[in-house]
């Protein structure tokens, strides 16, 4: 834990208003504020994707919050005096990262969405850099804020996949599905 602590009092060593204003709204982003803004998004343009963010975010959330009570891993600012509590107050355990879980499963969701209409290489480059940036600004908000440790944004980004991986292969196999009983029926 003691290369973790000096990763935050690293980042916390520049802070200024404007880093502490800047990473409080990606940290706001990269939670339930982006991820209600993805749920419009796709009742908007494709509401498939809606019902499985949704149902994925869902089960994503309820293991991160779990996983939270059972490892009851404090926060940074709770174990050392030398990081700073920056922002809102939480009182959860740490690990792991509610808002990477969030935030992961934006960029996951909304990546394969925008492969489904992107298929050159160069766009689709373009799309999974931009959301890699998004995912990785969460996490460093979420260190530099003095939330999490980096191991806690780590386990919270590999919840995401998981879940994340688990929910498109779920819509795919519902596509497969409807496809074949559309075939059935015609």
């Amino acid at each position: 834990m003691g290369f973790e602590i000096k990763i935050i009092e690293f980042l916390q060593a520049g802070r200024t208003p404007f880093f502490d204003a800047s990473f409080q709204v990606i940290s706001l982003i990269g939670s339930y504020v982006g991820a209600v803004a993805l749920v419009l998004f796709f009742l908007f343009f494709k509401r498939k994707y809606a019902f499985f963010f949704l149902l994925t975010y869902g089960f994503a959330y309820l293991t991160q919050s779990i996983m939270k009570n059972a490892i009851m891993r404090e926060r940074p600012f709770n174990v050392s005096d030398t990081i700073v509590d920056i922002g809102d107050t939480v009182t959860s355990f740490s690990m792991p990262s509610g808002h990477v879980v969030c935030a992961t499963l934006i960029a996951i969701f909304l990546g394969a969405y925008l492969f489904s209409i992107y298929k050159k290489k160069g766009s689709r480059a373009l799309i999974t850099l931009t959301l890699v940036v998004y995912v990785g600004l969460v996490m460093l908000s979420r260190m530099y804020l003095g939330k999490h440790f980096l191991t806690d944004v780590l386990a919270g980004a590999g919840v995401a996949v998981v879940f994340g991986v688990l929910g498109l292969l779920l819509m795919f196999f519902y596509d497969k599905k409807k496809k074949i009983k559309k075939s059935d029926t015609q």
